[in-house]
Formats: structure tokens, C-alpha cells, sequence
């Protein structure tokens, strides 16, 4: 028996915890957030956040029909080392809740970072389908914190600078990123555009 429950919580409780203890040390943008408590304590020992697809080309690509209304990126999930809790729990209690508040997505996109050594092994475990590679992405890294490179991008062209000047300037390190697999999670029936792939497995 799992002795764990699954709430929905605002972006205050949770943004401090996924700061701390994700690898991309930033919150980013969610339309719902879950976390993850054990039964009769109050501390936050996992988060969750589902928000929309970056582009309506991404929904698009994924099958026909598809929206930045109707498919919703699984954007992030940490969870304490110590943590007991079966991570494909917790993630199929927090889609659960995705769709009482969120009826009409009909598909999840997700992707695993290869370049923090990550296979997608939970989503494979939560039987998600795999269905290629990204392309090759960069980020940037000042002081021990990562930095999204739309984060610097922005920054740039607000003083009206090229985004190579200025990071250079600034003295952050770009640092070019392995392609993510992508990984989808219809919640529905959906005609499908994605060839689906065998998981990779290192």
C-alpha cells in the first residue's frame, strides 16, 4: 500500500522546492501544479507541473487536430531522494488530477534530458510512447546556475544586443545540449501522426 497522497498546489509552495531540488534550478511557466505528501505529515516531498506545449507546431505534430489547447507538456517532476513513493504513482495520480481540472487535453508530451543522463525510464515504466529524438538544444551556465537560453536571448535584445555578445559579455558558458527524447501520453483516443518506437534503454 502506498502511504503517500497526491494534492493540487499553487505555484508558492512549490516553486521553493523546485528551485532547490530539480536539476534545471527554475519553476518555469505551469498551468497546474501537484504535489507529493506522505500521509499525516505536511512536508512537500515531490512536485509536479503540467502546462502548455511551447508552440502549436508541437501539438500539431503529434496528431491531427492538436492544439496548445488540448495537449499539455509534462514539464517537470522532482522528488526526494529518500522518497519511497513509486514515481509512476505519482504520476498517474497527478494526471488524474490534470484532467479533472483540465478535460479537454487529450494528449501529454514530454521529454528526457539526455544530457543529465536521463532515459525517460519513469515514463517507460508508465507505459508513455517514444517516439524519437529532439534536435540538438543548448543552455547556458553562470555561477552554478543553469540559465534557459530564451532567459538570455530576452535579455540581450532588451539592450539591443546579439545573444552571442551578450552572453559573452555577461560571462556565461553555453553549453550545447544531446537531443531529448520525446515521449507522449495520449488521454485519449487520438489519430496519431508520431511513428512509435521502441524505448531506448542506454
Amino acid at each position: 500500500m502506498v502511504d503517500y497522497i497526491v494534492l493540487k498546489i499553487n505555484r508558492t509552495v512549490a516553486k521553493p522546492f523546485v528551485i532547490k531540488h530539480h536539476y534545471s534550478q527554475a519553476m518555469g511557466k505551469a498551468s497546474i501544479i501537484c504535489g507529493l505528501y506522505k500521509i499525516g505529515e505536511s512536508k512537500l516531498v515531490g512536485v509536479i507541473t503540467f502546462g502548455q506545449v511551447s508552440g502549436r507546431l508541437v501539438a500539431q505534430s503529434i496528431f491531427e487536430g492538436g492544439t496548445q489547447y488540448n495537449v499539455f507538456e509534462f514539464l517537470r517532476m522532482c522528488v526526494l531522494d529518500e522518497c519511497k513513493c513509486p514515481r509512476t504513482y505519482f504520476m498517474s495520480k497527478s494526471i488524474k488530477i490534470l484532467k479533472q481540472h483540465f478535460p479537454k487535453i487529450k494528449c501529454l508530451v514530454s521529454y528526457a534530458d539526455q544530457t543529465e543522463g536521463h532515459l525517460g525510464i519513469v515514463y517507460q515504466a508508465g507505459s508513455w510512447l517514444y517516439c524519437g529524438k529532439t534536435g540538438v538544444k543548448y543552455h547556458y551556465i553562470k555561477n552554478g546556475i543553469r540559465y534557459n537560453k530564451r532567459i538570455i536571448w530576452d535579455a540581450s535584445k532588451k539592450l539591443g544586443k546579439r545573444e552571442t555578445e551578450y552572453y559573452k559579455e555577461q560571462g556565461y558558458e553555453k553549453i550545447m545540449e544531446k537531443p531529448k527524447l520525446r515521449y507522449i501520453k495520449p488521454l485519449r483516443k487520438i489519430p496519431l501522426k508520431q511513428k512509435i518506437l521502441n524505448y531506448v534503454k542506454s
